[in-house]
């Protein structure tokens, strides 16, 4: 009994402990077994492009700003009182060639017109004066030319008849005082015509200085109304009624609508690309001014190219003139626009999602709903596009979705 005392706790703890594995045995061999699933092979949704060759002329995109290619500092050309300006005039107003803008009290210089008219009618008159004198004393040149000449005949025959005794000396002296008389005359007429050609010189060169003089005036009296060169739209204007302007003083600028030009930078690839067949300068490119969700498209054509490659960013700036802008088209210098340049042709090529291409040289191909690795010859890339030239076949299926566990064999599922 005391045996049974001492030992009864482990006794029964071991009991317990049998009775324990004893029940779980018995359930784990009741317990109902779940028959085993067959594992299905994963696979993935894929979009694919079917291959098909043609001729594609890709698009550069750059970035540009347009740039004022013609323009006009406003001056006054002559000083004065500002009397009148336009009824628009201020910054951004739409002017055409011709329009007055400002006009400058032109009272003192029309005045001085009217006496360089008077001038230009004296010296004219004076001209007219010599002239005149001029042909009298050049008609009276013949007659006085046969007088020395009768005069020479008439000594000569007194000589012979002095020779001969048939008249005294003095006869033959008179003869010869008659032609020193003659000759003194007509020598006084040729230094008579000579003076008035000088005279009609002189005078010829005052009305050509009074002819420059009344220009002038009248150029003055011109440029008291400053006049807009062309069509085109002003800024930085300087000048209202009644101010005191003097010569050469800035009233604004205008710049030309129709001579707008767009500034881009194509780097150095892009360049060499471009012009692997024809020269860049000449090309037709198209510029895109975003407005909200719009994209307004307006024609530009390449006219020169900087000779200068950036040291910065290893490319040139390129430079394209606008056509067919309106006064009323809302491009302005400073603004900043989107330029699509056309590249040349790539025969016989496939475009590509540029997702669908791995490392610039390889590609999925679907074939029974498998993924197979496919090296290919990359041509250009077209933006979000590439051209591929090498590696396909007219109507293989290439997947263009990308997902991590790509490779060889993966199953797919065309969507």
């Amino acid at each position: 009994m005391e045996l049974w005392q001492r030992f009864k706790k482990p006794i029964l703890a071991v009991g317990i402990i049998v009775a324990a594995i004893i029940i779980f045995a018995a359930l784990k061999a009741t317990k109902p077994q779940t028959p085993l699933k067959e594992v299905e092979e994963r696979f993935w949704p894929i979009k694919v492009q079917t291959v098909s060759f043609g001729d594609v002329s890709p698009t550069l995109r750059s970035f540009g700003e347009i740039r004022a290619g013609r323009e006009a500092e406003l001056r006054a050309q002559v000083s004065g009182t500002v009397i009148a300006v336009h009824e628009d005039l201020g910054d951004g107003a739409l002017v055409h060639a011709g329009d007055v803008l400002v006009t400058i009290d032109a009272f003192d210089y029309l005045a001085t017109e009217k006496e360089r008219h008077a001038d230009l009618k004296e010296a004219e008159a004076r001209l007219e004066e010599f002239k005149t004198m001029l042909a009298g004393e050049e008609k009276l040149l013949p007659v006085d030319q046969k007088q020395v000449t009768l005069a020479a005949r008439e000594v000569e025959r007194q000589r012979k008849l002095v020779k001969r005794k048939a008249v005294s000396k003095k006869s033959f002296d008179d003869a010869q005082t008659n032609l020193n008389d003659r000759k003194q005359k007509l020598l006084i007429r040729e230094q008579s015509i000579a003076r008035y050609k000088s005279q009609v010189i002189q005078a010829e060169s005052s009305v050509e200085k009074a002819q420059t003089a009344l220009s002038k005036a009248q150029r003055d009296v011109a440029d008291t109304q400053l006049k807009a060169p062309f069509d085109g739209f002003l800024t930085q204007t300087d000048v209202t009624a009644g101010k005191q302007v003097s010569t050469s003083d800035r009233l604004g600028r205008l710049i030309s609508l129709e001579r707008l030009e767009v500034s881009f930078h194509v780097s150095e690839a892009d360049y060499a690309r471009l012009t692997r067949q024809n020269d860049l300068k000449g090309r037709n490119v198209t510029v895109h001014l975003r407005r909200g969700e719009k994209m307004l498209p307006f024609e530009a054509k390449v006219i020169r190219i900087d000779a200068r490659v950036d040291a910065a960013t290893g490319g040139r700036n390129v430079f394209a003139a606008l056509s067919g802008l309106k006064l009323s088209t809302d491009l302005r210098p400073g603004l900043f626009v989107e330029v699509a340049i056309p590249d040349e042709t790539y025969q016989n090529v496939v475009s590509l999602p540029a997702m669908a291409v791995h490392d610039n040289r390889y590609v999925y191909i679907v074939t029974d709903e498998r993924l197979y690795q496919r090296e290919v010859k990359v041509v250009v890339r077209d933006g979000d596009r590439v051209l591929v030239s090498d590696g396909l076949s007219a109507d293989e299926r290439v997947a263009v979705t990308r997902f991590a566990e790509m490779g060889t064999g993966v199953k797919v599922a065309v969507k």
